[in-house]
């Protein structure tokens, strides 16, 4: 290449950044290379970091602590607090936990076992029971109830101070007593404060956005009586508690708790429970075993449970964003030959003379090096900002911080692949000129738009016909079918100028001289209009596809879920205070038949509705399918409908069962729920249990909330259950065994477990089972295919992006070309403003046909998107594909922005009548 003095060598290193606007493609086209590479690191990151958030925020309040995001560590490594300080130094050492607290509770009744053992706190005659407990700052992890008096004294719980009747101040004596006949141990304290007490009653209620005592549960001392409950603590700061229990002879059992820390990634988690596991195992075999006793080792934490599950969502969306990663590498080094070879024609009598001057071509693919090498260094940084400031902002919401230096080397090394191509594209051209074909060499134009057609309907056959989900190969087949059309309308702008005539006025005089112009593109013009066709065309597709996801998901969260609470219950009864109560067997008697008077649905507070379900068969097949019995003037403001058309049939089909919940001649209207089998009857003979009801079909529908995978009848409970008489489920049983039909009770909330809670709650009810439509949209399936079309949506736009660059170099390339024809129609009274005019009409065109070029394949493409898109083909209801009307507007957005850039670009000259004359220009 030559020593630094060589002139050339130094024009070239700021040549690169000297072509204005073919500068500006340039860098651009290296940013979107950048932006590709980088990005993918970037995404997955801020998605691993979310979804780590989401799992911890989800963790109930009253979560143990081995579900917990926390460690607890007791070890019998001494008698007194200050033992402890090892401990609390390896806690210390674990990156991720917060300081560690030491807490220690009273074991004397445990390492007494089976002597008697008891522990009380009294004021003259007046005495309860209750254990020593030392917490680091009592007043900071306690609750208060009214004043405090502070000082070294412990605090009692409200219960007790009511038996005891003492208030903060007072003086109580703590009394232990050990064996049978032991004497009891005695030690007078003050009271410093009274504490609030949890909805057990038992042990401390936790202060607002804390949960200390929520994770100890089943840690504290046992009452020394009841022993399946947990004991009133005494609790004081860790130097009165070891003073107390050293006068009344008690042990302390010594516990050190660290919490993670506020905001940590997922990859900082994961350092976390990798060294909490190294403690666990170095505790497990250095601390002596003690057998059966209290005081034995208790190693406790959830982190990395939580970071095992938070891996498994993370997973599946790494796993699914990776191939749309590589196809987006894949479209960035498209990008960077695409303005490598358009360069290298818009160069041609520059490659000329440098060939026929004697330059090599591995010296002239070292100049283009270098002049690309600034340029693709300023494209690295600005892509590398661009996908970091694009994923923070418009991706998952989570934390960027260590992937941000992969993401640059990633980048980096993209963009030394696009340099690569760069220098290839100059070396194999320059090749071309030392070494010509043979003039006798006859040169066949292809038939590219029949290859490409063909291999688009191949690889569509070949989809269609499999039936394993779409892999990342498959995902090129939107960008064939797009291409194709491209190609096909690629012929419109060539009729256009055909079929121009000479303007009968000089207003039509502009609209002439476009279409002609339009006519005269050639293969660069159709290239043009392939590259946008498919750049708007996969922008469209990719939001369509979010948007149909969106959708898709929606619904099927709604069937699955039903609601966004349901819980299980005994009966309905159990929500009705005025449930009529089975009638009594007669076994010499026939049961009452009929409905039976004062038998109801519960009623509940708006937003909430009873839901039985029952196994049922029917002569027309041998499947089993579930009936659900529903309150239909409640059950369409409680149920998820979703967003798409088939739940759409489903409600209304619910209010026409609660305007007619029986036909002409009394039977049950039924709706029918994805049953082929009763599609040509009106009449459905099912059993439920010994009984049999003919159910009249009064609606079908392919999906419904609550269905659980198989066929469903939907009725209104009030005529079904009016023909049951004693196995009615709404009446309160007299025995467990009541009733002969199995009937499943179940309640809906439109609230979720809120919304249940505040139902059962204060009629004391305990549901059996209880889920949530939350749980079912923080699957690691749902997550990953909404965050895998996110991203899919960020690679259109880099496509996108393609389509405006490869709009603004036709532009700027015509221009040039075109300028001494311009010059000629300017001087021969044509006019600037007409031939500016004309200009921005041909661009307009263009980018019009490339636009309904797209939106023709993107339509093209419904029948086969399910194919694509559905990672979940075997659920319901089915995938409906349908063109986004937002996408449709960011797409026509996109299009007029490529137009504007167009016409801008053409207003552009170069610095110099010397490049003009030097450059193929």
């Amino acid at each position: 290449m030559g020593s630094t003095g060589d002139p050339l060598v130094r024009a070239a290193v700021l040549g690169g950044l000297r072509q204005r606007a073919w500068s500006v493609l340039t860098v651009s086209a290296f940013l979107v290379l950048a932006a590709a590479g980088a990005a993918g690191p970037m995404f997955a990151e801020a998605s691993d970091n979310a979804t780590f958030q989401a799992n911890r925020a989800r963790i109930p309040p009253t979560a143990r602590e081995n579900d917990a995001p926390v460690v607890r560590l007791s070890a019998n490594v001494g008698t007194g607090s200050l033992d402890q300080v090892p401990v609390l130094a390896d806690l210390r050492q674990v990156p991720g936990l917060g300081e560690p607290d030491l807490t220690g509770g009273s074991a004397g009744a445990e390492v007494s076992t089976p002597d008697p053992w008891e522990s009380t706190v009294g004021v003259g005659d007046r005495r309860e029971r209750g254990r020593l407990f030392a917490v680091g700052t009592p007043a900071a992890e306690l609750v208060a109830v009214g004043a405090t008096a502070g000082g070294g004294g412990v605090w009692l719980p409200e219960p007790m101070v009511a038996g005891l009747g003492v208030r903060p101040g007072d003086t109580v004596e703590i009394a232990v007593v050990r064996g049978a006949s032991g004497q009891p141990r005695r030690v007078s304290t003050p009271v410093a404060g009274v504490y609030a007490v949890d909805t057990g009653g038992r042990l401390p209620a936790d202060a607002p956005g804390s949960r200390h005592w929520a994770v100890r549960q089943g840690d504290t001392p046992g009452d020394t009586e009841y022993r399946t409950l947990p004991a009133y603590l005494v609790i004081g700061d860790v130097a009165t508690v070891e003073r107390l229990a050293v006068a009344v002879d008690d042990q302390i059992f010594w516990s050190a708790e660290a919490a993670l820390t506020p905001g940590v990634t997922l990859a900082q988690a994961r350092r976390t429970a990798g060294a909490v596991e190294d403690l666990r195992r170095r505790y497990a075999t250095v601390v002596p075993a003690v057998g059966e006793s209290p005081l034995t080792l208790r190693f406790a934490s959830g982190i990395g449970r939580i970071v095992a599950t938070a891996g498994q969502t993370t997973a599946a969306v790494r796993h699914r964003i990776r191939p749309v990663q590589w196809a987006a590498t894949a479209v960035g080094v498209a990008s960077v030959l695409a303005v490598a070879l358009l360069s290298a024609r818009r160069r041609e009598r520059e490659l000329r003379h440098a060939v026929a001057t004697g330059m090599s071509p591995a010296r002239i693919s070292g100049v283009w090096l270098l002049e690309h090498l600034l340029p693709a260094v300023l494209g690295a940084a600005l892509g590398w900002l661009a996908a970091w400031q694009l994923v923070r902002l418009l991706g998952p919401p989570g934390t960027i911080e260590e992937s941000l230096l992969p993401a640059a080397l990633t980048g980096s090394a993209v963009v030394l692949a696009g340099l690569a191509t760069v220098g290839a594209v100059a070396a194999s051209t320059a090749a071309r000129r030392v070494r010509p074909a043979p003039p006798a060499t006859a040169r066949r134009t292809l038939p590219w738009t029949t290859m490409l057609v063909v291999v688009t309907l191949v690889a569509v056959a070949g989809l269609t016909g499999t039936g394993s989900p779409a892999g990342g190969v498959d995902l090129l087949v939107p960008l064939l079918v797009l291409a194709a059309a491209g190609l096909l309308c690629g012929w419109i702008p060539g009729r256009l100028g055909r079929a121009a005539r000479l303007p009968t006025s000089s207003a039509l005089a502009a609209v002439w001289l476009a279409r002609r112009r339009l006519g005269a593109g050639g293969t660069e013009r159709r290239l043009a209009v392939v590259v946008v066709t498919t750049g708007l065309g996969m922008l469209l597709f990719a939001l369509s596809a979010v948007r149909a996801t969106e959708v898709s998901v929606d619904d099927r969260i709604a069937v699955a879920a039903g609601a966004e609470g349901v819980a299980t219950l005994e009966g309905s009864w159990e929500l009705d205070d005025a449930a009529v109560l089975s009638p009594a067997p007669d076994p010499l008697g026939t049961p009452p038949a009929g409905p039976l008077a004062g038998v109801r649905v519960p009623p509940l507070p708006p937003g909430n509705t009873v839901v039985w379900r029952a196994d049922v068969t029917t002569p027309l097949d041998d499947d089993q399918k579930d009936l659900l019995i529903i309150d239909p003037a409640r059950f369409g403001d409680v149920a998820l409908w979703g967003r798409g058309a088939d739940l759409a049939a489903a409600r209304t089909a619910v209010a026409q069962l609660a305007a007619a919940p029986v036909d002409e001649g009394g039977a049950v209207r039924a709706i029918a729920v994805g049953d082929p089998a009763s599609a040509r009857v009106t009449t459905v003979r099912a059993t439920v249990g010994y009984a049999t009801e003919d159910l009249t079909v009064a609606a079908r529908v392919a999906a419904f909330p609550g269905m659980r995978g198989r066929a469903m009848y939907v009725v209104a409970a009030g005529p079904l259950f009016a023909r049951l008489g004693v196995d009615d489920p709404r009446l309160r049983p007299r025995t467990r065994q009541s009733g002969t039909l199995a009937i499943q009770t179940f309640l809906w909330s439109s609230a979720g477990a809120a919304g249940v809670q505040a139902v059962t709650a204060p009629r004391g009810v305990v549901p059996e089972y209880l889920t949530t439509a939350t749980q079912l949209r923080q699957d690691a399936l749902y997550v990953a295919t909404g965050r895998a079309r996110g991203y899919q949506v960020a690679i259109a736009g880099y496509l996108a992006l393609l389509a405006v660059l490869t709009l603004g170099i036709y532009a700027q390339r015509t221009a040039v070309l075109r300028r001494p024809s311009d010059l000629m129609l300017a001087r021969i009274g044509f006019g600037p403003a007409r031939i500016r005019r004309a200009r921005a009409l041909e661009f307009l065109l263009l980018a019009g046909v490339a636009f309904a070029a797209a939106v023709a394949g993107v339509a093209a493409l419904t029948p086969i998107a399910a194919r694509l898109l559905d990672d979940q083909p075997g659920l319901l209801p089915r995938f409906e594909f349908q063109l986004s009307a937002t996408g449709l507007l960011v797409t026509a957005g996109t299009a007029a922005v490529a137009t504007l850039l167009a016409v801008a670009l053409t207003t552009v000259r170069s610095a110099s009548a010397e490049e003009d004359a030097y450059r193929d220009d």
